[in-house]
């Protein structure tokens, strides 16, 4: 009846299982089933009449029976091929497999490559799912005790990840890995060829520590942490590096290898095809490799973790989410460290927060490190002065200046010095524009011009130079700037930080706000941080968005911006102004957390004459008349504002005269509301 002729030990391993799973005690009746067969591939395997009848169904069932007793009754024939029985062997003694186990991994892995026996596990999925350890142990011909065991969620197979669930029951079990599969059995055993399918040991960090010193008082302590767990083999070490894409985390994370003298390996993102791998196979792939590193001290690093962190949508859990028990027992039993890297902890929850040792943001680095970054990498092709225009954005990452570079690198000799800042200008404001950050080279950055900026022309009762030389020598105040709009209370702040010689970070109510709850106070907050790190005057204009009084508040996020805001104020070290047009809508508690409070009022009559007098000069028009004069005492709402607004007008369409310019001015104040007379006495 049978035609097949099983040559190979191997051959007959196969057709062994299947007869197995076929027998009359087993699923024979899911493979012949009203004089047809199943699955016909599975027939011509076994040699059987391509389409059985009544004539000969009797026969096919005692032929079945009579090549599954031959092959019983001559064991020695039967088995996978010698070297991959010793490539088996190996990885039970990486993992501490006992005979039951390796058999069990065989079999997956044989299943994974053949198709013979991918189709019997498909047609008889439902009556695997009954009894998985029954249906095991006949096919494979050993206690069911053991196999239940082997395969139980709770066995070494599975907590190593040898064996994966593509489900959630025990039927679904399938090998972990297709490529090492194929390995063991066509090739001798590599560990080296085992752990490539799961990650790789990266070439040396192209930075060093010197590069990260936003974050060095951190590094202080993780570096010798990190070496006295390597020393003393303590297990359960879990640092997290968070931040935004580009600022060097797995950078870091390679120097650190170097900074404790042991190896790195970073666990893949995708399989041996190029595809991108499913969270949970990472995971596995994890605890595969770093038994197989066994004692040999290494640093792991997990990078993009905020695949396993993060659910997919608002009602599906993400990997730790629905392993919840499982993720922790791994976080605790790790030998050596694990370097997780995200770029967002947002979805981080607290019940894993607390499991690491370290969580450390690695922020956009500080101006100061930002403009070395830029000298190092890009300084012979570009002039000094772009190059401390892009230092001033909070968002050029090291990624973005790495790669803008090697692009100019490439392009250099076909690209004229003359225009190389454009072109870098253009590379870096096209990457940050796609990440929704504004264009470095367009952003609106106040200039105080010499001839035309003095404080003398704003209208406050204060002394501000006074002001300027106190914080010069004690650089730690809170002042609120209001008044009418274009008074000059944005300007003094450009002036001031000038003056002291410090930096400036200017942010806006646009830069600040966020559609998403809890994003806004992680802006306000990240913004007194780089304040910090940059020790730099911090100018938050429009401070009525996020000061409002909280009696006027209809939502609660509203309120909690309101007190993120006054939190951070009150603990600010450094130089805060905030400038408003409308006081009286602040909360009344923000109002006390000001040193000063600073009143910019509309152009005295001999301001506006002497600002006139400034704008004729850098002009080089001539003086102005005793009529022109006259006609600023009647500008009663005129600002150092409307004055440079016009200035901008004489590039395109010059003044011939100081009347031309103050008549402009006139037409500035008419699109006002009628002023408000001062009354005085």
């Amino acid at each position: 009846m049978a035609s097949q002729s099983f040559t190979t030990s191997y051959s007959r391993q196969l057709a062994l299982w299947v007869l197995r799973a076929f027998s009359p005690g087993l699923a024979r009746v899911l493979f012949i089933r009203h004089l047809n067969y199943a699955d016909q591939d599975i027939a011509i395997f076994l040699g059987l009449p391509p389409e059985p009848d009544a004539d000969n169904i009797s026969a096919i069932h005692r032929q079945l029976g009579a090549m599954l007793a031959g092959m019983e009754k001559t064991p020695a024939a039967v088995g996978l091929p010698v070297h991959a029985i010793r490539n088996f062997a190996e990885l039970g003694i990486i993992f501490k497999l006992n005979p039951t186990e390796i058999a069990v991994l065989q079999f997956f892995a044989c299943t994974c490559l053949e198709p013979v026996l991918c189709d019997m596990q498909r047609l008889i999925d439902t009556f695997i799912a009954s009894n998985p350890a029954r249906y095991y142990a006949t096919v494979l011909g050993l206690p069911r005790l053991a196999v239940e065991k082997a395969i139980s969620l709770s066995g070494r197979l599975i907590k190593c990840g040898l064996l994966t669930l593509s489900g959630s029951r025990s039927k679904d079990l399938e090998f972990f890995s297709r490529p090492v599969a194929q390995q063991l059995f066509h090739k001798a055993f590599d560990r080296e060829e085992v752990l490539k399918q799961f990650g790789v040991s990266p070439p040396p960090p192209v930075l060093g520590l010197m590069d990260f010193p936003h974050v060095q008082p951190t590094l202080d302590l993780l570096i010798p942490y990190l070496q006295k767990a390597i020393s003393r083999r303590k297990g359960g070490v879990n640092i997290l590096f968070h931040g935004p894409p580009g600022t060097g985390k797995t950078q870091l994370a390679r120097v650190l290898g170097g900074a404790i003298g042991v190896p790195v390996f970073e666990f893949a993102t995708e399989d041996s095809d190029g595809d991108p791998m499913r969270s949970m196979a990472r995971l596995n792939g994890m605890r595969i490799t770093t038994a197989i590193f066994g004692n040999t001290p290494t640093l792991f690093v997990f990078d993009e973790a905020e695949d396993v962190f993060s659910a997919l949508s608002i009602t599906d859990k993400s990997v730790v989410q629905a392993h919840k028990g499982w993720f922790n027992r791994m976080l605790e039993k790790n030998k050596f460290p694990i370097l997780w890297i995200s770029n967002s902890i947002d979805t981080l929850d607290p019940a894993y927060a607390r499991r690491f040792d370290f969580i450390v943001e690695i922020p956009i680095p500080p101006k100061k490190q930002r403009k070395r970054m830029l000298n190092e990498r890009v300084g012979k092709y570009l002039t000094e002065s772009l190059i401390d225009q892009l230092a001033e954005s909070e968002h050029l990452s090291a990624a973005v200046v790495a790669r803008t570079h090697d692009v100019i690198r490439d392009i250099g000799k076909d690209l004229p010095a003359s225009k190389r800042d454009a072109a870098f200008s253009r590379l870096v404001a096209n990457t940050l524009k796609a990440q929704g950050h504004p264009d470095p080279t367009k952003s609106t950055i106040l200039t105080v011009q010499p001839g035309l900026y003095d404080v003398a022309h704003l209208n406050t009762p204060a002394d501000l130079q006074q002001i300027a030389s106190h914080l010069k020598q004690n650089p730690s105040a809170r002042l609120c700037l209001y008044g009418p709009p274009g008074t000059g209370k944005t300007a003094f702040g450009h002036w001031l930080a000038g003056e002291i010689g410090q930096p400036l970070h200017v942010k806006k109510a646009s830069d600040l706000l966020s559609p998403y709850v809890g994003m806004t106070e992680q802006k306000i907050a990240r913004t007194f941080e780089l304040a910090i790190e940059d020790g730099a005057v911090l100018l938050i204009d429009e401070v009525d968005s996020f000061l409002q009084d909280r009696t006027r508040a209809r939502h609660s996020w509203e309120v909690t911006q309101i007190s993120e805001m006054l939190t951070q104020i009150e603990s600010f070290p450094g130089i805060l102004i905030a400038s408003t047009n409308l006081i009286d809508h602040l909360d009344p508690a923000s109002l006390r957390r000001f040193d000063i409070k600073l009143h910019f009022d509309y152009l005295l009559p001999e301001q506006a004459a002497r600002l006139l007098h400034s704008y004729c000069q850098n002009f080089k028009l001539a003086h102005p008349t005793p009529a022109d004069l006259a006609l600023t005492s009647t500008m009663l709402t005129a600002t150092p504002g409307d004055f440079a607004t016009v200035a901008r007008q004489h590039r395109f369409q010059p003044f011939r005269d100081a009347g031309g310019l103050l008549q402009a001015v006139v037409c500035e104040l008419d699109h006002k509301s009628a002023p408000v007379r001062r009354i005085g006495f």
